[in-house]
């Protein structure tokens, strides 16, 4: 009994033995023309909705004086004639016209204006239902569509109201393509205009958002 004992632990030991020496036998390099494989990985870029807004910091409007006469009635009108009777001392005379009635100031206290190519937008859009919008106010945080340009003189002012934009929505462009330009208009009030200056005291807030 011992001796079969002796033979399986000596069997055993030897088998253990070349197990390890396996083990930490090192890997053949592999040999030059060995067959190749090939992984495949999905590349794909997700582009968010952009919007690129160009504007004028400043915008000063110059109406010359033929535009205002235009507005005001266009060339001086001739009434009828006017018979008048002097009344005088021994050295001075005056005569005064009974009524003076002048037409009226045609549209200048609703004067269109429309300020073309103002602002541009370059885009992106989603595929199906997507657009960009562009809005107008003369508030930064609110739809306001009304204010007012004063004067350096009290009571001298221009009034401002109906304050639109065209177009207010739109396709995505591309950042790199055509970009969408768009017009302002708005409504003048002139009739308050008393002094040849500058008037000021309005922004313009142009807001543009894609979806």
């Amino acid at each position: 009994m011992s001796i079969t004992k002796t033979l399986r632990a000596s069997a055993l030991a030897a088998s253990l033995a070349i197990a390890l020496g396996m083990a930490f036998t090192p890997a053949p390099a592999a040999a030059a023309g060995a067959a190749s494989t090939t992984g495949s990985t999905t590349f794909s870029v997700i582009l968010q909705p952009t919007t690129l807004l160009y504007y004028y910091s400043a915008i000063n409007l110059t109406v010359p004086s033929s535009a205002l006469l235009a507005l005001a009635g266009g060339a001086p009108t001739a009434l009828g004639a006017q018979g008048l009777t002097a009344t005088g001392t021994a050295s001075t005379l005056s005569a005064t016209a009974a009524t003076f009635a002048p037409g009226a100031p045609g549209s200048i206290s609703a004067v269109g204006l429309t300020l073309g190519n103002v602002w541009a937008v370059r885009s992106i859009t989603t595929p199906t239902s997507g657009t960009t919008s562009v809005s107008v106010s003369f508030s930064g945080s609110t739809t306001q569509a009304s204010a007012t340009l004063n004067g350096s003189t009290t009571g001298s002012s221009i009034a401002l109201s109906s304050l639109a934009t065209s177009p207010t929505s739109f396709n995505g462009t591309g950042l790199g393509g055509t970009p969408q330009v768009g017009n302002v208009t708005m409504t003048m009030d002139l009739s308050n205009a008393k002094t040849a200056e500058t008037y000021s005291g309005a922004t313009i807030y142009i807001t543009a958002s894609s979806t």
